[in-house]
C-alpha cells in the first residue's frame, strides 16, 4: 500500500472542491524521538511535509483535520482574509497530486500560520507547532540556516503560549512548554536562558506529574554542561 493517497476535500472558506495528498497513518513506524519531540520515521516520505492543506483557489490553510472539521461560520475574519486573496489572484495554485516539494510544504505552513494568527484569540500553540513543523522539516533536510531561523520563530511564540497561559496541551503542561522553551535555547547555544528555562520548570508545582518532562530537563541540562565542556564556553 503506498503511504500518501488523494482526498477529495470541501474548502470552508470558498467551497471549492479538490483534491490534497494525505499520508496514510497505518504506514508510518517511530523510529526515534529529537530531544525536541520531532518523530523521526521508517519511512521513504517525510510526513511532516503532509501536515498541512491549502485550498489552491483562496489558500486557506490549516493543519489537516482541522481543515476537514472546523466549521468557520463564526470565523468572518478566516473568510475575507481568504476572499480577499481569491479575488485578488495572490492564491499559490497548489499542484493537485501526491509528491509534496519542500518549497510547496513551506508555503502550506507559512500561509496556516497566516490564517492561525487571524483568529481571535490566535492559539499561540498551534502556530508556535507549524513553525517548530518547519524546523523539523530543514532539519530533516540538513539546512542549518533554515531550521534555525524557524526555532527561533518557535521560541517567540513558545514563549508567548507561556506567558497567556492559553491552549497548552494537557499532555506536557507548562512544565513541557518550559522544557521546550529551554530546549530551543539550547539548540540555538542560548545556554543562559536555557538554563533558566529548565530551572524554573524543575521548581513548577506540577512538575511531578511529568516525571518524564523531569527527565528530559535534567538530561538536556547534562547536554549543555558537556557542550560547553567540549567548546570551552565559560
Amino acid at each position: 500500500m503506498e503511504p500518501v493517497w488523494l482526498k477529495k476535500v470541501i474548502c470552508k472558506a470558498c467551497s471549492a472542491e479538490f483534491l490534497t495528498p494525505r499520508i496514510r497513518s497505518s504506514t508510518l513506524k517511530v523510529k526515534s524521538i529529537d530531544s525536541d519531540f520531532k518523530k523521526n520515521y521508517d519511512c521513504p516520505i517525510n510526513p511532516l511535509l503532509y501536515t498541512v492543506t491549502s485550498c489552491p483557489f483562496c489558500n486557506y490553510s490549516a493543519r489537516n483535520e482541522e481543515f476537514d472539521k472546523q466549521e468557520l461560520d463564526y470565523h468572518p475574519e478566516i473568510i475575507k482574509l481568504a476572499s480577499a486573496i481569491k479575488e485578488a489572484k495572490k492564491n499559490i495554485v497548489f499542484p493537485q497530486e501526491k509528491e509534496i516539494t519542500t518549497k510547496q510544504a513551506e508555503q502550506k505552513h507559512i500561509l496556516a500560520i497566516t490564517f492561525y494568527k487571524q483568529y481571535k484569540p490566535p492559539n499561540l500553540n498551534t502556530i508556535s507547532g507549524l513553525y517548530m513543523h518547519l524546523a523539523w522539516i530543514f532539519r530533516d533536510e540538513k539546512n542549518i540556516e533554515k531550521e534555525q531561523e524557524y526555532l527561533e520563530k518557535t521560541l517567540e511564540y513558545y514563549i508567548q503560549t507561556y506567558e497567556k497561559g492559553n491552549f497548552i496541551p494537557e499532555s506536557i503542561g507548562e512544565p513541557g512548554i518550559m522544557y521546550l522553551i529551554g530546549e530551543i535555547n539550547r539548540r540555538l547555544v542560548n545556554y543562559s536562558d536555557a538554563v533558566q528555562w529548565f530551572s524554573k520548570a524543575l521548581k513548577h508545582n506540577e512538575i511531578k506529574s511529568y516525571p518524564n518532562i523531569e527527565h528530559m530537563i535534567r538530561d538536556s541540562w547534562e547536554k549543555i554542561n558537556e557542550e560547553k565542556k567540549k567548546n570551552e564556553i565559560k
